[in-house]
């Protein structure tokens, strides 16, 4: 089996991550930054002319499938050629785009982000499989595409990248401390966030720091009470700095899917305080790995937060079962196993 995966540039380190383990599995794997591959910009329209640099590495590797987590340029070559392919879905597109469109108020831009939302939808519909990455996506999907066949592809992690036994550099952090890191891009997201800052104000005695940026940054810095302290977009080597110098690791998500900082923290072993929204419940499990909390109840975060700060022991037993879970179940060589098992029962089904 050969398979070509063609990925933006934000994602292309993960999905080399995958290749190289789907190599390891005797599945023939090659990944390529897409944009290498368009006539334009992936931001352009006229990026859906085909482009003979992809034409021909497809020819050159003949792959039996295609995958994309860009339903742009791509998809059309794929179907151009009549490959199979498959579409991994990150996020819930539909609900996305809606809160991109509310960040812009000119009409132009309004209407910019509809006819993107129309041209995803249409590159996903020519999907052979679409690849929802959790099970709550994977309804989402099914709610505006009832008829497409689909299969879970949760994104993987190196658990050996990611360990509190690394001689991570630690950051000078005022204790107690809770960290988190945050995508201030969609403003439901955001949403909860700002909610949170309720909580951090119960609790002036503890200190408070996200990592991230976005467009929404500046909203959240204008709401911050004194002990909650945004620094930005760090490289790799910095968040495992800020989660290893975190006493505890909480996302407030509005919504989400799977975030991979949570997936990161447990591997740090950090107790986890999330929100129960989208698909977070299928990477953090109450009680077990740490605790979900309703992103409406102030009260209920503050009571979780202080509960770990004042029962170490229950901190660190939380922290040591989520690298545990994360391992067994969101390692590279566990999803790629899944992956291959799922394709070859859907093979007969998707032509």
């Amino acid at each position: 089996m050969r398979v070509l995966i063609a990925s933006t540039k934000q994602r292309l380190a993960d999905y080399t991550e995958f290749a190289e383990t789907l190599n390891t599995l005797g599945v023939e794997t090659i990944c390529v930054h897409d944009v290498n591959y368009y006539a334009l910009s992936e931001s352009k329209v006229l990026n859906h002319v085909p482009f003979p640099k992809l034409l021909k590495l497809i020819k050159r590797f003949n792959p039996d499938f295609i995958i994309t987590n860009s339903p742009y340029y791509t998809v059309y070559i794929a179907k151009l050629v009549t490959q199979r392919l498959l579409v991994h879905l990150r996020g819930d597109m539909w609900t996305e785009s809606y809160w991109y469109k509310t960040l812009y108020p000119s009409l132009f831009k309004r209407t910019w982000y509809q006819w993107k939302t129309f041209v995803m939808t249409r590159g996903i519909k020519k999907a052979d499989l679409i690849l929802p990455i959790c099970k709550w996506l994977e309804e989402k999907v099914r709610q505006h595409l009832p008829s497409y066949p689909t299969q879970v592809l949760y994104r993987g992690i190196k658990p050996e990248k990611w360990s509190p036994k690394h001689h991570t550099r630690l950051l000078k952090l005022e204790h107690p401390a809770v960290v988190g890191v945050f995508d201030f891009e969609i403003y439901q997201k955001v949403v909860g966030l700002l909610k949170f800052i309720k909580s951090i104000e119960k609790m002036p005695d503890i200190h408070f720091y996200f990592a991230g940026n976005g467009p929404y940054a500046n909203l959240v810095k204008q709401k911050r009470p004194s002990n909650m302290f945004l620094i930005g977009r760090i490289p790799k080597p910095g968040i495992q700095s800020l989660l290893g110098s975190g006493d505890i690791f909480v996302h407030p998500s509005g919504l989400d899917a799977v975030p991979r900082s949570i997936a990161e923290a447990s591997l740090m072993e950090k107790p986890i305080i999330a929100s129960n929204v989208g698909g977070i419940q299928e990477i953090v499990k109450d009680n077990k790995t740490g605790y979900l909390c309703n992103i409406n109840d102030p009260d209920q975060w503050v009571e979780k937060t202080r509960f770990l700060l004042d029962n170490p022991s229950v901190a660190k037993k939380l922290g040591k079962n989520a690298r545990k879970f994360v391992t067994d179940n969101f390692s590279w060589k566990k999803i790629a196993e899944g992956f291959v098992r799922g394709l070859v029962t859907k093979t007969e089904l998707i032509g």
